[in-house]
């Protein structure tokens, strides 16, 4: 069975996501490279947080590939979890990375927010779920809740409230036979002024 072919839209907008997300990790690196130098408890961190940045921003833009040419790839079954050899383990904690980098990081973490929350990015992800597996890692560093979008059937518009017909307008009563006085709209003029009639 063939498998359904991937909206235009989403694949027209699928490079230009994977340049927005690296961007963003990429200004996480050059915060991380500045801030962590200075700080001796950081400082053994930067490298093996470059490389999971690094690595993050090359899947998705690889991933994103794969959408703009029309397929998805297989999704591989998670490898193990823990440190990899060779560097010390990142923290694990929700939100480290933004509490160590300060508000600079919770800018970048509110970037990354407003970019996950725009309409093309959700229908985007829905459609290629493997990209949870890059995105939620760097939530959890940002202190950002794990994007799992929902779709939502579309609610109808309510119908419109009736148009009332307008009423109709009020007619003045034919003047009595034998009124002669000057009128403006069927009334006379004494009337629109306030003036009193005269006595006959």
């Amino acid at each position: 069975m063939q498998p359904a072919p991937l909206p235009a839209p989403v694949q027209a907008f699928a490079p230009d996501f994977a340049g927005r997300f690296g961007r963003i990790l990429a200004g996480l690196a050059r915060l991380v490279a500045a801030g962590f130098l200075r700080n001796p408890r950081l400082v053994l961190l930067i490298v093996p947080l470059w490389n999971r940045l690094n690595r993050a921003a090359r899947r998705c833009e690889r991933l994103m590939a794969h959408v703009a040419a029309g397929r998805l790839p297989k999704p591989h079954k998670p490898g193990p979890s823990g440190p990899r050899p060779g560097g010390p383990a990142l923290p694990t904690g929700r939100g480290w990375l933004a509490r160590e980098l300060g508000s600079e990081g919770a800018c970048h973490a509110s970037q990354m927010q407003a970019l996950l929350a725009e309409p093309a990015v959700v229908e985007l992800l829905l459609i290629a779920p493997t990209a949870n597996r890059i995105v939620n890692p760097i939530l959890r560093m940002l202190g950002i809740g794990p994007f799992t979008p929902r779709q939502h059937p579309v609610r109808a518009a309510p119908a419109p409230a009736p148009v009332r017909p307008p009423a109709p307008a009020r007619r003045p009563a034919p003047p009595p036979p034998g009124d002669d006085a000057p009128r403006c709209s069927g009334f006379p003029w004494h009337v629109l002024l306030g003036v009193p009639e005269k006595p006959a």
